[in-house]
């Protein structure tokens, strides 16, 4: 933020019932003594009874230079001076300054605002009114109300230009790839996440807790598994440009990725696909490269699932097999495991039939 925004942001906190928080993706952060939760309506609880420091301690020691953007909850948004309700920040700005004289500066408050009032374990838009089963979801969502920042690359537009140098790493070459697996990311949070989820082990504190029940969960799709198949609790997700829904998170990122982005589609043929993974390893068509070696035989393939296919033709003296290619040597249990082969990896139709198949 701008010293103006923090004298405006600073101004707002001492004299309004505005609720900050710091979010950690994870986990939950005190605005005023940085004690850890793992929910949200907890931090809010723990930070409402909290005394408010003055407008130079809140400069000094909460909102030092070089801080960013505050978030705040507004549900239970009134003025501490004569106690009156607000819904909006910007009304509330309005209302210091014309009935108790606050000076404002011109620039933005430096906070974002949401209305945190959870209704059946779920967060709704105060802008408009859209539903949301995790804050992580709302907190992306209001980049469609505030355009403040826009990639010159895909045209997406930010709340902040913080959250636009974070959507910038999906542009940059190389990607970030996990030091301890083969696993390649394209962004530095999105790498963290994977971390700490398979190499390091999610903690209880960063772990998702049903709204319903105690039941804890390490995975977001398992909360939902649970909420569907004991407390009858299903979501839908809604492509914002095309309308289309779908049953999970996932798979409306895939459709995203496959039908309205441009970066999963080959740039030599404009084949799209769900994820740069699928991209990199479809690449391969084109430039030929065959670096997964049989130990026994020595033939090469594109891809570790064509090897590990080939490699069950060595099982049992080569006769484990009824059905072989001999375009690539590939081995299959039965005919429809073969034909699904051909038509995935060879543009010519054959049959290749073992003369002496296993009894």
């Amino acid at each position: 933020m701008t010293l103006s925004e923090r004298q405006n942001a600073a101004i707002i906190l001492e004299n309004t019932t505005a609720k900050p928080f710091v979010y950690c993706r994870y986990f939950f952060k005190c605005f005023f003594c940085h004690e850890q939760f793992s929910e949200i309506q907890t931090v809010l609880r723990h930070s409402a009874v909290h005394d408010i420091p003055d407008h130079s301690n809140i400069l000094k020691d909460l909102l030092p230079k070089g801080k960013r953007t505050v978030k705040v909850d507004i549900s239970e948004l009134k003025c501490r001076i004569c106690k009156k309700d607000f819904r909006e920040m910007n009304d509330i700005r309005e209302h210091l300054i014309t009935e108790h004289n606050k000076t404002f500066t011109k620039s933005g408050n430096g906070i974002v605002a949401y209305n945190l009032t959870v209704k059946n374990g779920q967060f709704s838009c105060h802008i408009c009114d859209k539903i949301f089963q995790t804050f992580i979801l709302l907190n992306r969502h209001m980049n469609v109300h505030f355009n403040n920042a826009v990639c010159e690359t895909c045209g997406a537009g930010f709340m902040t230009h913080q959250r636009l140098i974070q959507h910038k790493e999906i542009h940059l070459p190389g990607g970030y790839p996990c030091n301890k697996c083969d696993k390649v990311y394209t962004t530095n949070s999105n790498l963290k996440y994977h971390m700490e989820k398979v190499h390091e082990g999610a903690t209880k504190m960063r772990m998702l807790r049903c709204a319903h029940c105690p039941e804890r969960f390490s995975e977001h799709f398992r909360k939902l598994k649970h909420l569907k198949e004991v407390h009858g609790i299903t979501f839908t997700f809604e492509c914002e440009i095309c309308k289309s829904v779908f049953p999970s998170r996932r798979a409306l990122t895939m459709h995203t990725n496959k039908f309205h982005t441009q970066k999963t589609q080959c740039e030599l043929c404009k084949k799209s696909f769900s994820c740069v993974t699928t991209l990199k390893k479809h690449m391969v068509s084109h430039t030929g490269e065959k670096n997964f070696v049989c130990s026994l035989c020595q033939k090469a393939y594109r891809h570790q699932k064509s090897l590990k296919q080939h490699m069950t033709s060595h099982v049992n003296g080569g006769n484990y097999n009824k059905f072989t290619c001999s375009e690539c040597g590939n081995g299959f249990l039965n005919r429809n495991e073969f034909n699904k082969h051909v038509k995935d990896w060879h543009s010519r139709c054959y049959f290749a039939f073992d003369e002496n198949p296993p009894n």
